[in-house]
């Protein structure tokens, strides 16, 4: 019996279109992923590595729960669904025979259906170089071994796992809709627990706590260089293999239960089907009976209509399934909600409204959306499941009132859950004592955003379910659908949002700006898809069908019967109406202005170096002054500049030419002694595939300007600029960020000078795909003569003078880099007058604007100068300014001391908006957006006060970048921002205690330690550190560890020295690292010079660790510590791998006693006993006596030398 149930389920499955469907998204989907190479890859890394491969099969198996409980959850329930029991009760069907049939035969079409990740995968490979998307260098051998070991060891286990739980539940509740709760429990359960696995080192834990194994793919590949993950495939060993053991045992352990406690009888009879049956019917034959009279006259039709509307709705509204899948959603955004999206250095943010809102477009549209379309399904489907339909072809109500009281029922659940957000949001705010609530921006958000997103998504279900006319294939169809849109969007393989069903321009909303500018835009494309939404109603009224069964004929003749006079006017006003908002949109977008997909992007940067790769060699001046008038106008996000700007030519070389990038700004002309500069444009564009109505050939932005007489070296010249900076309309996307009606971050509307390296095509594949040369990185040798006379900051860089007026609106403030001399209102505006003449100022430099309210100080020094310092902040943002004053007061003293006094008038720091930069520095003025520190809730003693910890940082580059200037070789980005790091740990130990400061450089360390595993490029020793986790994090480190060596008397002299040598230099030579490294020589004794080596000309990495500590009282309050440590150092090779380095080295060594509070309630480390001791390579046992209990121990203990595993350096007794 279990052969011939098996054998016909499999025929039943093979007669069914939405195996099929569910098999044919899932390979195109993935052909599609890997012909386009739309994957997380590295620079280096091949599109079909072992590693993607194994990370794609742990995705999609997750993914694939929805398609998984649909196969599982139908061969049980259909029996139900078509009360088949007078059959099967009749037959000789056993028990074993009918529960295991079933459940095999739909396993393996759920392991097929898996099989096509693989075989997409596969086909993908094939059809990427064939079709021209990749190059064949992209992909490496198509190994047997790197597609079955996923498939086998991953999604295999997951989908039996999946597999077993669903078939389970549904033999077990008799309900369908068991599957879509249970599917969306586990899925939202599994994200909340990657949330905490990603909050536990125990690898362990990580790797047998997913069922997925997703967690353990990703650690096990954290550390693999590119060329590695070629060829490395996945380890299954230890507790990574425990977990493809015990997940799926533990899915078949719940269906064995299930098996056990499984009646063949009661199954098919259930509770709901038991009725009492009378003897006897009696019936009183002369009661008086009420005449009833009918009538279907009046407003008979609209009753029924909103009768039935109620009943539908109550039907969702009542259904237990359904608030079983809303509580876990709610309880799913309530988590997310109280954990907040700003958490940095384990800081919240207060929960503002505007936060709460980007978490729910970020995490909870999707969950939104399958409680839709699965509950649409119910709602379109339920009259025939319940063979109430048989009742409604015998009904006079017309089509128009059944189908629209299905879909209004699904409408009014749209309007409902788009009050998720305001109504959940208000509650945690609430709870964590957070009142400012912002009730306009939950309605704006929720009226003008949230809800026509739920109503088009309504209707796009109601549409699909009609059409099919499949419960299970539209869920899929739906589903693939909506996938695709969303992949297609975020990977902007083609993002053009006037073909993208529902979608917007991107937009940000900010406490200080709202939705800003960007309200048009979205309300327009808005309207677009509710009209287009309108449209698919009455494709959807076309097709709907009372009945029981039909087919697409039937129906079709249907739609031509149905499609009178009346629906022809209403369709033609709809459609022209539609037709008239996607023509305005599209002026706006595709002609006003452009867009463009990857591949034109990628095109447009081959012809740009092409063509203008050879003005990258002209000599170019220099900016010596420059005097500015720039007037902002931020409710229309336009700006204009007019200016004087003096070039110089510091060349060897007359300059006749320069090539000018406009980026940025929409027309300029430029002046000498009063006659405009002739110039060309040397590059021409051809017009985009989608801007149709465009001139067929489109100027660039770039311009070639020809001197009338060529600028001999050393002369100079001034330069008359008239910019203007606006927009035409709208775009696909966002548009104006720098300009906004409240929080301007304009760079000043200049364009920029000479050839750009970085507008060409970085990747190795692009390139060699274009035929255009290996791109060697940028690394000019520290002895270059070009490279040490040319600032980091650009072509036109030097110490200049400064001279800027910028006016406003009246109701806002403008700053700008340098003092401030002068303010003044005219004409309803505000002007403001900044000067940087004394010595001059480097760059770059922006001007920002907005409402602001002001905190000053006038902050004196220890040599007795006072400086100006200025918060200027979004006036809600008040409750940590003074922990940024505070930073600003303690770093002036302190470095003022150190390395000279602070040299400017002014110093202020200013918040910007949600789209400005997360933090900015320029002479004189720092900046951080509304994101970052103004809103962190410090609720805690012991977390790190990161504003104080980040101003001082930024501070910092007061002296060492805007005094000491880079040059621009290779490594020289270590003095602004490794010197900078360093200041701030410095800094935060004077604020903290030295004993105090782990917690923040191992945080440090393991950001590290994160991108060295990932980086694209072989890394580079400090020295010549070319990327920003080499000259910020580990540089940072690197110099802290140094001083602990050397001490602060050594340390500080030499960087004083260095600092007086270099600041303000007006001509070259500029500083690199190569000429930061010869001071710390210079201080550092001959006995310590080896740190220095490992860590400045090597990639040096240290592998200490506790393995075992005990401790013994021997009286008098004294312990015998015995430790056994073992000790490693190793040097990264060319290669990038791990070579042994012989070790006799000073390594710190503690012992430590329970930690204590201070009066603030901050956590105090005690040591017992902590000094260095010199240790070689191999294994050490130490004794110590120690005065007073120990209870941990470490090496190395607060993480100053670079170490493959800091966590490790500590033990507890």
């Amino acid at each position: 019996m279990f052969w011939k149930i098996f054998i016909f389920e499999l025929q039943n499955k093979l007669r069914r279109p939405a195996v099929y469907v569910y098999f044919a998204a899932a390979f195109l989907f993935m052909l599609f992923t890997f012909t386009a190479g739309a994957l997380p890859v590295g620079e280096k890394e091949h599109i079909n590595s072992p590693r993607l491969l194994a990370f794609v099969m742990g995705w999609i198996s997750i993914i694939m729960m929805l398609v998984t409980s649909a196969i599982m959850g139908m061969p049980l329930y259909k029996d139900i669904e078509y009360n088949t029991k007078d059959y099967y009760l009749t037959y000789p069907i056993t028990k074993f025979g009918y529960f295991w049939g079933r459940y095999f035969s739909s396993l393996l079409f759920v392991l097929i259906i898996g099989s096509a990740v693989m075989l997409g995968a596969y086909a993908g490979t094939k059809l990427g170089p064939l079709m021209g998307f990749n190059i064949a260098a992209r992909y490496g051998p198509n190994n047997l071994k790197y597609y079955l070991q996923p498939f086998l060891l991953i999604g295999v286990p997951n989908l039996v796992f999946t597999s077993s739980i669903f078939y389970g539940l549904v033999a077990i509740t008799r309900n369908i809709k068991v599957i879509y709760s249970s599917g969306i429990i586990l899925f939202l359960g599994y994200l909340i627990s990657t949330f905490f696995l990603a909050h536990t080192n125990n690898h362990d834990v990580i790797n047998l706590a997913d069922p997925f194994a997703f967690s353990g793919i990703r650690m096990q590949f954290m550390d693999v260089t590119d060329e590695a993950k070629n060829v490395t495939m996945m380890s299954f060993s230890g507790s990574l293999l425990l977990n493809r053991i015990i997940w799926p045992l533990l899915g078949i352990a719940v269906l064995l239960f299930t098996y056990i406690r499984f009646n063949f009888e009661d199954f098919f009879s259930g509770k709901r089907d038991k009725r009492n049956v009378k003897d006897e019917l009696k019936i009183n034959r002369n009661a008086v009976r009420p005449q009833v009279a009918v009538s279907f006259a009046g407003s008979y039709n609209i009753k029924t209509l909103l009768s039935l509307t109620r009943t539908e709705l109550l039907n969702i509204i009542r259904d237990n399934y359904f608030w079983i899948i809303m509580s876990c959603g709610l309880f799913f955004l309530g988590f997310a909600f109280y954990m907040g999206n700003g958490n940095n250095y384990g800081v919240p943010d207060f929960p503002r409204t505007v936060s709460l809102i980007a978490i729910f477009n970020e995490v909870f549209l999707f969950f939104i959306f399958f409680i839709i379309i699965f509950y649409t399904g119910e709602t379109v489907h339920r009259d025939r499941i319940t063979r109430y339909a048989f009742i409604n072809d015998s009904l006079p109500a017309p089509n128009w009132v059944l189908n629209g009281s299905k879909l209004m029922s699904l409408l009014v659940l749209g309007l409902g859950l788009s009050l998720i957000p305001m109504i959940l949001g208000i509650i945690v705010q609430l709870m964590k004592g957070y009142t400012a609530l912002n009730l306009p921006v939950y309605l704006m958000t929720v009226f003008t955003l949230v809800l026509p997103r739920f109503l088009e998504m309504v209707v796009f279900a109601y549409l699909i379910h009609v059409v099919v006319n499949n419960k299970f294939a539209a869920h899929g169809i739906g589903i693939a659908i909506w996938v695709v849109m969303f992949f297609m969007n975020i990977t902007s393989i083609f993002n053009y949002r006037p073909l993208l069903y529902s979608y917007t321009p991107y937009y940000e909303i900010s406490d200080m700006d709202g939705i800003g500018h960007m309200a048009g835009p979205v309300a327009w494309f808005n309207l677009y898809w509710l009209l287009t939404a309108g449209i698919f109603i009455i494709i959807a009224a076309l097709f709907y069908y009372r009945g029981i069964s039909s087919t697409f004929k039937e129906r079709w003749q249907l739609v031509k019967e149905r499609f009178d006079n009346r629906t022809r006017i209403i369709s033609g006003v709809l459609l022209v109406c539609f037709l008239v908002m996607g023509s305005f949109i599209y002026y706006n977008v595709s002609y006003l202005n452009s867009y463009l997909t990857n591949s034109e992007n990628n095109k447009r940067a081959v012809l740009y170096e092409r063509t203008l790769k050879p003005y990258d060699k002209l000599p170019l001046p220099k900016v010596s002054a420059m005097t500015l008038a720039v007037d902002l106008f931020p409710d229309e996000q336009r700006a204009q500049t007019h200016g004087f700007i003096t070039l110089v030519n510091k060349t060897g070389k007359p300059i006749s030419k320069m090539l000018l990038d406009a980026d940025g700004v929409t027309e300029y002309n430029l002046k000498a002694e009063g006659k405009e500069i002739p110039f060309t444009s040397p590059l021409i564009y051809s017009r985009d595939k989608l801007n149709f109505f465009r001139p067929e050939h489109d100027t660039s932005d770039f311009r070639l300007y020809q001197f009338s007489k060529a600028l001999a070296p050393g002369d100079s010249i001034v330069v008359e600029i008239n910019s203007a900076t606006f927009y035409n309309g709208f775009g696909n996307d966002l548009f104006s960020p720098n300009i906004l009606r409240n929080g301007t971050f304009y760079k000043g509307g200049l364009p920029g000078l000479g050839y750009d390296d970085d507008d060409e095509l970085s990747s190795p594949y692009e390139r060699k795909q274009n035929h255009l040369p290996p791109k060697m990185e940028e690394e000019v040798a520290q002895n270059d003569p070009e490279g040490i006379n040319r600032l980091k900051a650009g072509n036109p860089a030097m110490l200049a003078k400064m001279y800027l007026t910028v006016s406003t609106s009246g109701d806002q403030i403008a700053i700008a880099p340098g003092a401030l001399q002068k303010k003044w209102t005219s004409n309803g505006r505000n002007y403001f007058h900044y000067v940087q003449n004394q010595p001059g100022m480097y760059p770059p430099f922006g001007f920002i604007s907005a409402r602001y309210a002001v905190l000053h100080s006038d902050v004196k020094i220890d040599s007795g100068k006072s400086v100006n310092v200025n918060i200027y902040y979004h006036p809600e943002h008040k409750t940590n300014i003074n922990r940024f004053m505070n930073a600003f007061k303690d770093g002036l003293n302190y470095y003022s001391s150190v390395y000279g006094n602070y040299p400017f008038k002014d110093l202020s720091l200013a918040e910007t908006s949600a789209y400005g930069p997360g933090s900015s520095s320029a002479t004189t003025l720092n900046t951080y957006k509304e994101k970052l520190g103004w809103n962190a809730d410090f609720n805690k003693a012991d977390q790190l006060d990161y504003c104080y910890y980040m101003a001082t940082q930024q501070l910092a580059q007061q002296w060492w970048r805007f005094q000491v200037a880079p040059n621009n070789t290779v490594g020289s980005l270590v003095i602004p921002e490794g010197l900078a790091k360093y200041d701030s740990y410095v800094m935060a130990e004077k604020r903290y205690g030295k004993n105090n400061m782990r917690g923040l450089l191992v945080d440090q360390m393991w950001g590290y330690l994160y991108l060295h595993g990932r980086s694209e490029e072989a890394e580079h020793p400090i020295l010549k550190a070319n990327a920003w986790f080499e000259w910020e994090n580990k540089a940072g480190t690197v110099l802290y560890g140094l001083r602990d060596l050397i001490g602060d008397d050594n340390m500080n002299t030499a960087l004083r020295e260095f600092k007086k040598e270099y600041a303000f230099k007006k001509e070259p030579p500029y500083a690199g690292s190569n000429d930061l490294y010869r001071y710390l020589k210079k201080y550092t004794p001959d006995s310590l010079k080896y740190y220095l080596t490992d860590t400045w000309e090597k990639i040096t990495f240290y592998d200490n660790k506790v393995n075992s500590v005990k401790a013994v009282a021997i009286g008098n309050n004294k312990y015998k510590v015995t430790l056994n440590l073992s000790t490693g150092k190793s040097y990264i090779t060319g290669k990038g791998n791990y070579a042994a380095a012989p070790m006799n080295d000073y390594v710190d060594v503690a012992v430590f006693a329970a930690q204590t509070k201070d009066k603030e309630g901050r956590s105090q480390v005690n040591p017992l006993y902590l000094k260095k001791q010199k240790l070689t390579g191999g294994k050490h046992t130490i004794e110590i006596i120690v005065n007073g209990k120990p209870v941990s121990v470490g090496i190395d203990p607060y993480g100053k030398l670079v170490d493959k595993m800091p966590n490790d350096n500590l033990k507890d007794l």
